[in-house]
Protein backbone atom coordinates (compact mmCIF):
# COMPACT_ATOMS: atom_id res chain seq x y z
CA UNK A 1 0.00 0.00 0.00
CA UNK A 2 1.38 3.41 -0.95
CA UNK A 3 1.58 6.28 1.46
CA UNK A 4 -1.51 8.37 1.98
CA UNK A 5 -1.67 11.73 0.31
CA UNK A 6 -0.13 14.38 2.61
CA UNK A 7 -1.69 17.67 3.43
CA UNK A 8 -0.65 20.54 1.16
CA UNK A 9 0.60 22.55 4.13
CA UNK A 10 3.04 19.77 5.08
CA UNK A 11 4.99 20.01 1.86
CA UNK A 12 5.94 23.64 2.54
CA UNK A 13 8.03 22.31 5.43
CA UNK A 14 10.13 20.29 2.98
CA UNK A 15 11.48 23.04 0.75
CA UNK A 16 15.14 22.93 -0.19
CA UNK A 17 17.14 25.41 1.96
CA UNK A 18 19.29 26.25 -1.08
CA UNK A 19 16.72 26.95 -3.83
CA UNK A 20 13.69 27.51 -1.49
CA UNK A 21 11.50 25.29 -3.69
CA UNK A 22 9.95 21.89 -2.99
CA UNK A 23 12.82 19.43 -3.02
CA UNK A 24 13.44 17.53 -6.26
CA UNK A 25 15.12 14.11 -6.00
CA UNK A 26 15.47 14.69 -2.24
CA UNK A 27 18.76 13.79 -0.61
CA UNK A 28 19.17 13.66 3.17
CA UNK A 29 22.42 14.24 5.09
CA UNK A 30 23.37 12.32 8.27
CA UNK A 31 22.29 15.38 10.30
CA UNK A 32 18.85 14.92 8.61
CA UNK A 33 18.77 18.14 6.58
CA UNK A 34 17.01 17.82 3.20
CA UNK A 35 18.24 19.16 -0.17
CA UNK A 36 17.57 18.78 -3.88
CA UNK A 37 20.09 16.40 -5.43
CA UNK A 38 21.22 19.07 -7.91
CA UNK A 39 21.45 21.80 -5.25
CA UNK A 40 23.66 19.79 -2.89
CA UNK A 41 25.70 18.64 -5.89
CA UNK A 42 26.44 22.25 -6.91
CA UNK A 43 27.20 23.13 -3.28
CA UNK A 44 29.83 20.38 -3.11
CA UNK A 45 31.38 21.43 -6.42
CA UNK A 46 31.55 25.08 -5.32
CA UNK A 47 33.35 24.06 -2.13
CA UNK A 48 35.86 22.16 -4.25
CA UNK A 49 36.47 25.19 -6.49
CA UNK A 50 37.10 27.45 -3.48
CA UNK A 51 39.59 25.06 -1.89
CA UNK A 52 43.20 24.93 -3.05
CA UNK A 53 43.83 21.34 -1.90
CA UNK A 54 41.79 18.24 -2.73
CA UNK A 55 38.36 18.19 -1.07
CA UNK A 56 37.99 15.28 1.40
CA UNK A 57 34.71 16.34 3.05
CA UNK A 58 32.02 19.00 2.78
CA UNK A 59 29.83 20.94 5.19
CA UNK A 60 26.04 21.07 5.44
CA UNK A 61 24.83 24.39 3.90
CA UNK A 62 22.44 24.89 6.86
CA UNK A 63 24.27 23.94 10.06
CA UNK A 64 27.87 23.50 8.76
CA UNK A 65 28.02 19.89 9.96
CA UNK A 66 30.94 18.01 8.43
CA UNK A 67 29.88 15.25 6.02
CA UNK A 68 32.39 12.69 4.76
CA UNK A 69 31.77 10.71 1.54
CA UNK A 70 30.93 7.03 1.93
CA UNK A 71 33.49 6.09 -0.71
CA UNK A 72 36.79 7.90 -0.12
CA UNK A 73 37.93 6.97 -3.63
CA UNK A 74 34.90 8.57 -5.33
CA UNK A 75 35.27 11.95 -7.06
CA UNK A 76 33.45 15.01 -5.74
CA UNK A 77 31.22 14.79 -8.80
CA UNK A 78 29.88 11.47 -7.44
CA UNK A 79 29.35 12.47 -3.80
CA UNK A 80 25.80 13.82 -4.13
CA UNK A 81 24.59 10.69 -5.96
CA UNK A 82 25.93 8.53 -3.10
CA UNK A 83 23.94 10.45 -0.47
CA UNK A 84 20.90 8.73 1.05
CA UNK A 85 17.70 9.20 -0.97
CA UNK A 86 14.67 10.28 1.05
CA UNK A 87 12.13 7.76 -0.21
CA UNK A 88 9.49 8.82 2.30
CA UNK A 89 9.50 12.42 1.14
CA UNK A 90 9.67 11.40 -2.53
CA UNK A 91 6.51 9.35 -2.12
CA UNK A 92 4.77 12.13 -0.16
CA UNK A 93 5.55 14.67 -2.91
CA UNK A 94 4.52 12.27 -5.68
CA UNK A 95 1.22 11.48 -3.93
CA UNK A 96 0.53 15.17 -3.46
CA UNK A 97 1.07 16.01 -7.15
CA UNK A 98 -0.88 13.11 -8.62
CA UNK A 99 -3.30 10.69 -7.04
CA UNK A 100 -1.47 7.51 -8.05
CA UNK A 101 -0.05 4.44 -6.40
CA UNK A 102 3.73 4.14 -6.23
CA UNK A 103 4.92 2.13 -9.25
CA UNK A 104 7.25 -0.86 -9.06
CA UNK A 105 10.65 0.34 -10.28
CA UNK A 106 11.71 -3.08 -11.63
CA UNK A 107 8.51 -3.49 -13.67
CA UNK A 108 8.73 0.08 -14.95
CA UNK A 109 12.16 -0.58 -16.47
CA UNK A 110 10.61 -3.41 -18.50
CA UNK A 111 7.69 -1.27 -19.74
CA UNK A 112 5.26 -2.89 -17.30
CA UNK A 113 3.19 -1.32 -14.56
CA UNK A 114 2.37 -2.71 -11.14
CA UNK A 115 1.78 -1.31 -7.68
CA UNK A 116 4.88 -1.16 -5.46
CA UNK A 117 4.50 -2.55 -1.96
CA UNK A 118 8.12 -2.87 -0.84
CA UNK A 119 11.35 -0.87 -0.85
CA UNK A 120 14.93 -2.20 -0.65
CA UNK A 121 17.33 0.06 1.23
CA UNK A 122 20.49 -1.33 -0.41
CA UNK A 123 19.09 -1.23 -3.97
CA UNK A 124 17.14 2.01 -3.36
CA UNK A 125 14.35 0.43 -5.39
CA UNK A 126 10.60 -0.12 -5.05
CA UNK A 127 9.15 -3.59 -5.75
CA UNK A 128 5.76 -5.18 -6.26
CA UNK A 129 5.07 -8.51 -4.53
CA UNK A 130 6.30 -10.54 -7.52
CA UNK A 131 9.55 -8.60 -7.97
CA UNK A 132 10.20 -8.61 -4.22
CA UNK A 133 9.95 -12.41 -4.19
CA UNK A 134 12.44 -12.66 -7.07
CA UNK A 135 14.68 -10.11 -5.32
CA UNK A 136 14.74 -12.26 -2.16
CA UNK A 137 15.64 -15.40 -4.18
CA UNK A 138 18.79 -13.80 -5.62
CA UNK A 139 21.96 -14.68 -3.70
CA UNK A 140 23.40 -11.15 -3.90
CA UNK A 141 20.20 -9.51 -2.60
CA UNK A 142 18.84 -12.16 -0.23
CA UNK A 143 20.23 -10.33 2.83
CA UNK A 144 19.09 -6.83 1.78
CA UNK A 145 16.88 -4.81 4.12
CA UNK A 146 13.40 -4.68 2.55
CA UNK A 147 10.68 -2.52 4.12
CA UNK A 148 6.96 -2.56 3.38
CA UNK A 149 5.77 0.82 2.09
CA UNK A 150 2.81 0.44 4.40
CA UNK A 151 5.22 0.56 7.36
CA UNK A 152 6.77 3.77 6.00
CA UNK A 153 3.34 5.37 6.03
CA UNK A 154 3.42 5.76 9.82
CA UNK A 155 6.24 8.30 9.48
CA UNK A 156 4.45 11.51 8.46
CA UNK A 157 7.39 13.79 9.25
CA UNK A 158 9.01 13.34 5.85
CA UNK A 159 12.29 12.42 7.56
CA UNK A 160 13.86 9.17 6.37
CA UNK A 161 15.63 7.53 9.30
CA UNK A 162 17.60 5.32 6.92
CA UNK A 163 19.93 8.33 6.60
CA UNK A 164 21.24 7.39 10.05
CA UNK A 165 23.37 4.46 8.95
CA UNK A 166 24.04 1.70 11.44
CA UNK A 167 26.99 0.41 9.39
CA UNK A 168 30.56 1.00 10.58
CA UNK A 169 32.46 3.57 8.49
CA UNK A 170 35.71 1.59 8.78
CA UNK A 171 34.11 -1.83 8.19
CA UNK A 172 30.94 -1.19 6.12
CA UNK A 173 29.82 -4.84 6.28
CA UNK A 174 29.55 -4.67 10.10
CA UNK A 175 26.90 -2.98 12.22
CA UNK A 176 27.83 -0.45 14.90
CA UNK A 177 27.54 -2.18 18.26
CA UNK A 178 29.65 -0.20 20.74
CA UNK A 179 31.02 3.24 21.63
CA UNK A 180 34.51 4.11 22.89
CA UNK A 181 34.16 7.01 25.32
CA UNK A 182 37.92 7.57 25.43
CA UNK A 183 38.19 8.27 21.69
CA UNK A 184 34.52 9.28 21.24
CA UNK A 185 34.16 6.82 18.37
CA UNK A 186 31.38 4.51 17.21
CA UNK A 187 32.67 0.96 16.81
CA UNK A 188 31.76 -2.40 15.38
CA UNK A 189 33.05 -5.61 16.95
CA UNK A 190 36.02 -5.61 14.56
CA UNK A 191 36.90 -2.02 15.55
CA UNK A 192 36.77 -2.92 19.25
CA UNK A 193 39.04 -5.94 18.84
CA UNK A 194 41.56 -4.21 16.56
CA UNK A 195 41.69 -0.56 17.66
CA UNK A 196 40.09 -0.28 21.11
CA UNK A 197 41.00 -3.50 22.93
CA UNK A 198 43.13 -1.51 25.42
CA UNK A 199 40.48 1.15 26.04
CA UNK A 200 38.84 0.83 29.44
CA UNK A 201 35.62 2.70 28.73
CA UNK A 202 34.06 0.84 25.79
CA UNK A 203 30.37 0.04 26.18
CA UNK A 204 27.84 -1.64 23.95
CA UNK A 205 25.08 0.47 22.44
CA UNK A 206 22.55 -1.74 24.22
CA UNK A 207 24.21 -1.06 27.58
CA UNK A 208 24.59 2.67 26.97
CA UNK A 209 20.99 3.14 25.85
CA UNK A 210 19.55 0.87 28.52
CA UNK A 211 17.74 3.80 30.13
CA UNK A 212 15.95 6.90 28.89
CA UNK A 213 18.64 9.20 30.33
CA UNK A 214 20.26 9.75 26.93
CA UNK A 215 16.98 10.85 25.34
CA UNK A 216 16.00 13.07 28.25
CA UNK A 217 19.48 14.62 28.52
CA UNK A 218 19.64 15.49 24.83
CA UNK A 219 16.19 17.07 24.71
CA UNK A 220 16.74 19.05 27.92
CA UNK A 221 20.14 20.19 26.65
CA UNK A 222 18.62 21.42 23.39
CA UNK A 223 15.91 23.26 25.32
CA UNK A 224 18.49 24.84 27.59
CA UNK A 225 20.77 25.93 24.73
CA UNK A 226 17.83 27.32 22.77
CA UNK A 227 16.64 29.34 25.78
CA UNK A 228 20.15 30.70 26.40
CA UNK A 229 20.60 31.54 22.70
CA UNK A 230 17.27 33.39 22.50
CA UNK A 231 18.19 35.33 25.61
CA UNK A 232 21.59 36.24 24.17
CA UNK A 233 20.00 37.25 20.86
CA UNK A 234 17.61 39.64 22.63
CA UNK A 235 20.50 41.12 24.58
CA UNK A 236 22.47 41.74 21.39
CA UNK A 237 19.48 43.33 19.68
CA UNK A 238 18.98 45.62 22.69
CA UNK A 239 22.68 46.50 22.73
CA UNK A 240 22.54 47.29 19.04
CA UNK A 241 19.51 49.53 19.54
CA UNK A 242 21.13 51.33 22.47
CA UNK A 243 24.37 51.73 20.55
CA UNK A 244 22.55 53.26 17.59
CA UNK A 245 20.65 55.64 19.88
CA UNK A 246 23.90 56.62 21.56
CA UNK A 247 25.64 57.38 18.26
CA UNK A 248 22.60 59.30 17.02
CA UNK A 249 22.63 61.39 20.20
CA UNK A 250 26.34 62.00 19.83
CA UNK A 251 25.83 63.27 16.30
CA UNK A 252 23.04 65.63 17.38
CA UNK A 253 25.14 67.03 20.22
CA UNK A 254 27.98 67.55 17.80
CA UNK A 255 25.67 69.48 15.47
CA UNK A 256 24.58 71.78 18.31
CA UNK A 257 28.18 72.41 19.26
CA UNK A 258 29.07 73.05 15.64
CA UNK A 259 26.36 75.72 15.39
CA UNK A 260 28.15 77.71 18.08
CA UNK A 261 31.50 77.75 16.34
CA UNK A 262 30.44 76.88 12.79
CA UNK A 263 32.77 79.21 10.96
CA UNK A 264 35.90 77.66 12.48
CA UNK A 265 34.87 74.01 12.91
CA UNK A 266 33.28 73.01 9.56
CA UNK A 267 36.29 70.99 8.55
CA UNK A 268 36.64 69.38 12.00
CA UNK A 269 32.95 68.40 12.10
CA UNK A 270 33.11 66.71 8.70
CA UNK A 271 36.08 64.61 9.81
CA UNK A 272 34.39 63.78 13.11
CA UNK A 273 31.09 62.59 11.53
CA UNK A 274 32.92 60.45 9.00
CA UNK A 275 34.86 58.70 11.74
CA UNK A 276 31.73 58.31 13.83
CA UNK A 277 29.78 56.75 10.97
CA UNK A 278 32.64 54.39 10.16
CA UNK A 279 32.78 53.34 13.79
CA UNK A 280 29.01 52.80 13.89
CA UNK A 281 29.07 50.81 10.65
CA UNK A 282 31.90 48.63 11.90
CA UNK A 283 30.11 47.94 15.16
CA UNK A 284 26.80 47.31 13.36
CA UNK A 285 28.55 44.80 11.13
CA UNK A 286 30.00 43.08 14.18
CA UNK A 287 26.60 42.94 15.87
CA UNK A 288 24.94 41.68 12.68
CA UNK A 289 27.45 38.85 12.35
CA UNK A 290 26.85 37.74 15.94
CA UNK A 291 23.08 38.08 15.61
CA UNK A 292 23.07 36.10 12.35
CA UNK A 293 25.09 33.30 13.94
CA UNK A 294 22.73 33.22 16.91
CA UNK A 295 19.67 33.17 14.63
CA UNK A 296 21.20 30.33 12.63
CA UNK A 297 21.87 28.43 15.85
CA UNK A 298 18.26 28.91 16.97
CA UNK A 299 17.01 27.64 13.61
CA UNK A 300 19.32 24.63 13.87
CA UNK A 301 18.14 24.00 17.44
CA UNK A 302 14.50 24.08 16.32
CA UNK A 303 15.34 21.60 13.56
CA UNK A 304 17.31 19.35 15.91
CA UNK A 305 14.53 19.37 18.48
CA UNK A 306 11.97 18.48 15.81
CA UNK A 307 14.21 15.77 14.43
CA UNK A 308 14.93 14.48 17.93
CA UNK A 309 11.24 13.85 18.55
CA UNK A 310 10.99 11.86 15.33
CA UNK A 311 14.19 9.90 15.90
CA UNK A 312 13.22 9.16 19.49
CA UNK A 313 9.86 7.79 18.37
CA UNK A 314 10.80 5.83 15.27
CA UNK A 315 14.54 5.10 15.34
CA UNK A 316 16.35 2.14 16.80
CA UNK A 317 18.39 2.59 19.95
CA UNK A 318 21.57 2.47 17.88
CA UNK A 319 20.26 5.08 15.46
CA UNK A 320 19.24 7.30 18.34
CA UNK A 321 22.62 6.97 20.00
CA UNK A 322 24.38 7.80 16.72
CA UNK A 323 21.99 10.76 16.36
CA UNK A 324 22.86 11.97 19.89
CA UNK A 325 26.59 11.66 19.21
CA UNK A 326 26.28 13.54 15.89
CA UNK A 327 24.30 16.38 17.49
CA UNK A 328 26.69 16.61 20.43
CA UNK A 329 29.63 17.17 18.11
CA UNK A 330 27.71 19.70 16.04
CA UNK A 331 26.67 21.61 19.18
CA UNK A 332 30.31 21.83 20.22
CA UNK A 333 31.28 23.10 16.78
CA UNK A 334 28.48 25.71 16.73
CA UNK A 335 29.32 27.03 20.20
CA UNK A 336 33.01 27.10 19.32
CA UNK A 337 32.24 29.16 16.21
CA UNK A 338 30.36 31.75 18.28
CA UNK A 339 33.07 31.83 20.95
CA UNK A 340 35.72 32.47 18.31
CA UNK A 341 34.24 35.94 17.82
CA UNK A 342 36.11 36.92 20.98
CA UNK A 343 33.29 36.88 23.50
CA UNK A 344 32.83 33.69 25.54
CA UNK A 345 29.04 34.04 25.63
Amino acid sequence: MALSKPKEVQLHLFSCPICSETVKQPKILPILHLFCKQCIHEHILNMGRNKNSKLTQFSCPVCKSVVKPKDVKATTDEWSAALQNNLILSIMIARNKEDQQQDCGACKRHQQQSVAKFWCKECDETFCEKCNTMHSWMKLSSTHLVVALEDLGSNTSGIDLHAISEQCNTHPTNNIEAFCFKHEQLCCIQCVSSNHRCCENVKSIEETTGSDDVCITLHDKLESIKYATIKLLKEKEQQKSKFKAMTDNTEEEAKEFLAMIKSNLDCLFETFTKQLHLFRDDENTSFNIRIRLLEQLIASLDHWMSVDRVVREFATRTQYFIHVDTLKKQLKASVRQINNLGHKE
